[in-house]
């Protein structure tokens, strides 16, 4: 890692950095409990997910919509989830955007944890490799509990009835810095090293690139007055389930190996029971994570694609813009 040829930087990264994060975290929670409230009422779930269709462009089909979300993880996990959380939060003074602050500071978190584990990537297997590994693990739940605490922001806005244009903004933006740092943070501990001088880092950025485009796509729409979405697979859960699901494959097989050195320290990869499967994760888990998101990703911004396309060029058609199907201009 580069801060490891700079000791400042190295310092600055390793210990002041996670003490900074740390004093932000707490301050925030600090001044929300101070402020909570426990006599606040709630919408329905059932209105709650009307007005959650309706805000993601939906409303042309309300309650169809409605019928296949509960058919589904979505509206039947993931929606009560958030619902549940957000009406919790509610009442102990968090806002919207405070929370949207927290998921950002637990997304540096992330950063941090994986270049600390990345740390020990090339180091001896039985000793500090599976100790630094196994801190991917704490840092896959990390992954999934962040995902979750992007939709309580907006659950929180809709149950309190404070939605802001400036909350939605920040909430967007904040979503964007994080997809990003999820991805990045395997590059300084050289996650991506399946093969000997083949460097996969361009897999990251692509993918960073085809998530922004996929999400500006989406934004662009709406912005030239399609005001309403469809969704595909490549949606931020589908995202933070990948992500989560690698995160902990690698974090369970260093913990494993951990354990299995404390338990007998002499022993050699040669002759322990994870000398096929470990060697493997190490190598390959990370950039077969980036390879599973890209083929997701370039999927859904395809379909995506011809999906806005047709929908604009309906309109087009309806306003008069253009005189047929045909007419390219």
């Amino acid at each position: 890692m580069v801060f490891d040829t700079i000791p400042i930087l190295k310092i600055a990264f390793e210990l002041i950095f996670p003490i900074v994060l740390l004093i932000f975290l707490i301050l925030l929670i600090g001044l929300s409990i101070i402020n909570r409230r426990k006599d606040l009422k709630f919408m329905t779930f059932d209105d709650f997910l009307s007005e959650w269709l309706i805000d993601h462009g939906q409303s042309y089909r309300v309650e169809q919509a409605m019928e296949e979300m509960k058919k589904n993880p979505v509206g039947g996990l993931y929606q009560p989830l958030t619902y549940k959380l957000g009406k919790l939060l509610s009442r102990w003074g968090f806002t919207a955007n405070k929370v949207s602050i927290i998921n950002l500071i637990l997304s540096l978190f992330i950063l941090y944890f994986t270049i600390m584990a990345g740390n020990g990537y090339n180091l001896d297997l039985y000793s500090q490799q599976p100790f630094y590994g196994a801190l991917l693990l704490p840092t896959g739940l990390l992954v999934l509990f962040t995902g979750i605490l992007d939709g309580v922001d907006g659950s929180i806005a809709r149950l309190l009835k404070k939605k802001t244009k400036c909350g939605a903004w920040l909430d967007a933006v904040i979503d964007r810095i994080c997809d990003t740092l999820v991805l990045v943070c395997l590059l300084p501990g050289g996650f991506l090293i399946p093969i000997p001088n083949l460097n996969f880092a361009w897999l990251v950025w692509t993918n960073v690139f085809i998530i922004f485009l996929y999400e500006y796509m989406r934004a662009k729409h709406y912005e030239v007055g399609l005001n309403v979405s469809q969704p595909f697979l490549g949606e931020r859960p589908t995202r933070v389930l990948i992500q989560t699901t690698f995160f902990l494959i690698y974090g369970i097989s260093s913990f494993t190996v951990l354990l299995t050195y404390f338990i007998n320290p002499t022993a050699t990869i040669e002759t322990s029971i994870w000398q096929t499967s470990h060697p493997g994760i190490v190598t390959w888990s990370m950039t077969i994570f980036q390879g599973v998101l890209f083929i997701i990703m370039s999927y859904s911004i395809i379909r995506s694609a011809i999906w806005i396309w047709r929908k604009l060029k309906k309109m087009d058609i309806e306003n008069g813009t253009i005189n047929n199907k045909n007419d390219r201009n």
